[in-house]
Formats: C-alpha cells, sequence, structure tokens
C-alpha cells in the first residue's frame, strides 16, 4: 500500500470516528494462549458465537495468518460497538481499492443476533472476530504501537476499544 493509499484509508478511518490509527508490521503483534482462556471463561459468548472461540483461528494459526502479511493497520475507538463495524467497512473499502487479502478484526464479539446462528450466519460480510479471540494480546500489542490502554479507566475516562486490519 503506497502512502497515498494509506493516508486515504486513515483519514477515511478518522472521519468515521477512530479516535487514532497506526500503521504497523504484523511481525510485532504479540501473541499468547491465555488470551483465548479469557475468553473460554469470562466471556458468556464462548462457544455460542461464530466470531469468538473456539471457532476462531487458534493463536498458532492466527500467528500463521498474521505474518503472512506485511502490513496492518490498528485502531481505537471509544466504544466496543463502534469497533467491528469500522473495521468491516475499512476491508470492504480496501477491497474495493484492490487490496482483496485485507482482513478485519473487530472489538468485541459480534452482537447482530440475539441468538448465533454458528453455521448459517445472515450477516457474515459485517462480522469480524476479536484480536483476543485469535489469541492475540492486545493489550501488549496496542502498548507496542503507541496506545495508551488500561485495564482500568477513571471516571469520566473514555477507555479505548483496540482494533485491526491486515492487508497486504
Amino acid at each position: 500500500m503506497n502512502n497515498i493509499a494509506t493516508d486515504k484509508i486513515i483519514s477515511s478511518m478518522l472521519e468515521k470516528g477512530a479516535l487514532r490509527v497506526v500503521e504497523f508490521n504484523p511481525s510485532e503483534l504479540v501473541f499468547a494462549p491465555w488470551t483465548i482462556m479469557k475468553c473460554k471463561f469470562g466471556c458468556p459468548t464462548y462457544g455460542h458465537n461464530r466470531c469468538c472461540p473456539p471457532f476462531t483461528p487458534g493463536m498458532a494459526e492466527m500467528k500463521e495468518i498474521a505474518l503472512s502479511y506485511t502490513r496492518g493497520l490498528m485502531f481505537a475507538v471509544d466504544s466496543m460497538d463502534k469497533g467491528t463495524p469500522l473495521a468491516v467497512d475499512t476491508v470492504s473499502e480496501l477491497f474495493r481499492e484492490g487490496f482483496y487479502k485485507a482482513l478485519a478484526f473487530g472489538t468485541g464479539p459480534c452482537r447482530k443476533c440475539e441468538v448465533c446462528k454458528i453455521g448459517e450466519c445472515p450477516h457474515p460480510w459485517v462480522t469480524a472476530p476479536s484480536m483476543e479471540a485469535c489469541g492475540i494480546d492486545v493489550f501488549a500489542s496496542a502498548l507496542r504501537q503507541g496506545f495508551d490502554v488500561h485495564s482500568y479507566n477513571a471516571p469520566g475516562q473514555t477507555p479505548l476499544c483496540i482494533g485491526m486490519i491486515l492487508l497486504e
């Protein structure tokens, strides 16, 4: 992706609500097996949502996938509900620009349906797995890119929710 295309996509993401967007090399991602344990033992959608484990790639598979890319965009939004739509919309835009390998990673589980129809998703084009569901340590990866992430936000402080796009 040349600088003009990168600038155009980043500007578009910022106009659509991203607080910050950083281009990075996917080799800088931090992978950790414990992230999936957080899903398994901390999230009610585990096993009930096609964007969550065990339906998402595991850590080893995700690492192989990520390292087959040379570029990524990591972004922050102020609400978990904003990240996935922004990632999916941006990947659609990238695809139309010729980046056919672009992949979206949203923020949190998919909430399009009250009950997920895992095998027959009626909305596969508007959803994406989260980074942590695929074995990526979001905090460590975001900190490497200069994002100011915290596990606790003081009252009135906007939480940062992190999403990602892989592209080639």
